[in-house]
């Protein structure tokens, strides 16, 4: 089937807004705003005081979109970890967590049942405990009756998946306070403005020979996208990206590092996605040939603060893939703050993904076979007795 990307559609703002019913473009232009409103929720619900705080390890619990949050902490943080930081993506703690650690459990909606059930057994532990979580929610309860400390999560209407900033914000707060990683408030305030910034650039009135998203979505059309990230920001605003592109525009993608790309998803350049080097120098392998399959495009992301061996690696890369006569796209964060020039990767590759969807004549809100996986799984866990039994 042939993929038809209605590039008329991306240059007119009114038709954008009419293909758009839940208003995916200004919520993602609205991330600038989500970042400031987290961080004044994260300061009024008392984070700072968690600097008198000396765990002994961090657990973060979080599932599904809700654990982007912590990749951003993650993404940060790199290799440079003060004390133990722990992911569980289950109802189940490690059997030494105890007293003397910090449990963090993050879900927007506050329902998230490994979530809930790894929250309350730290407290039957002893644990101390931090909740991130829609006010009101079961989680924000449970939080209460086990004296954990509850940051709020806005309550505006809108899916987890864009609702990014307001869980990784609180996140990346607490873990300034417990000096996991320095983020201070100039350091989101910066982020919130380069927010700003990708949004003007991105808006849905500019037209696409000078909008990066809009080009994107048009390069990404008919081919399926590899993304790879040089270095621990782009790694993680590559994931991102291709997360985006499948939730957004129900599209394919794949993801990973140009570490990764070097030992082993270069293969894919040998195989039937790829475009056959030509022996006629007159041969175009994208307007001479009807492939039989998508071919691949690869998407790098760097970063403006780039060490040696990434710059090589991705060099590397490129040159190979330029050989094999594939196309390529780069994306580069500005300099700034590491927090800054992830926010702009990340505002770049929600924009693109949701003018994909619209592009391709799809509504980019809706995630249906998600939600009845969900329910689904649901019904699964519900017909064991054992799960979540004390």
């Amino acid at each position: 089937m042939e993929l038809q990307l209605d590039e008329q559609l991306l240059d007119d703002a009114d038709a954008l807004a009419a293909a758009d019913p839940a208003s995916m473009l200004r919520t993602v232009a609205g991330s600038g705003a989500q970042v400031r409103e987290a961080a004044t929720s994260a300061s009024e619900a008392g984070v700072e005081s968690l600097g008198d705080e000396r765990p002994r390890a961090v657990i973060l619990s979080a599932v599904g979109s809700s654990a982007a949050s912590c990749e951003v902490l993650r993404a940060l943080i790199a290799d440079d970890v003060p004390l133990p930081l722990i992911e569980v993506s289950g109802p189940s703690l490690p059997r030494w967590v105890g007293p003397l650690d910090l449990v963090i459990g993050v879900s927007r909606s506050g329902t998230a049942r490994p979530t809930l059930e790894a929250v309350a057994e730290a407290g039957r532990r002893g644990c101390r405990i931090v909740t991130i979580a829609g006010p009101g929610s079961p989680l924000s309860g449970l939080s209460d009756r086990v004296r954990g400390l509850q940051i709020p999560v806005d309550k505006a209407s809108r899916h987890t998946r864009a609702s990014l900033w307001s869980l990784a914000v609180p996140l990346l707060a607490v873990a300034d306070a417990l000096g996991l990683a320095t983020v201070p408030p100039s350091e989101m305030a910066l982020a919130a403005d380069r927010l700003d910034a990708v949004a003007e650039t991105c808006r849905p009135s500019s037209e696409s020979f000078v909008n990066p998203a809009k080009r994107l979505a048009i390069e990404i059309a008919g081919n399926l996208p590899v993304v790879w990230g040089a270095g621990a920001l782009c790694r993680t605003a590559a994931k991102r990206f291709a997360r985006q592109l499948h939730a957004n525009a129900k599209y394919p993608a794949l993801d990973g590092s140009v570490q990764e790309a070097a030992h082993g998803m270069v293969a894919l350049f040998d195989g039937p996605f790829a475009a056959a080097a030509a022996t006629d120098v007159f041969h175009d392998p994208f307007e001479d040939e009807t492939p039989q399959s998508l071919p691949l495009r690869i998407m790098l992301m760097r970063d403006s603060d780039e060490n040696d061996g990434d710059r090589a690696l991705r060099s590397a890369a490129l040159q190979l893939a330029g050989e094999r006569g594939m196309r390529t796209s780069e994306m580069v964060a500005e300099s700034g703050r590491p927090l800054e020039r992830l926010a702009q990767m990340v505002a770049l590759g929600d924009f693109a993904s949701v003018y994909l969807g619209l592009g391709l004549g799809l509504d980019p809100s809706p995630t249906r076979a998600v939600l009845e996986m969900k329910d689904r799984i649901d019904a699964v866990l519900a017909r064991r007795p054992d799960f979540g039994a004390s």
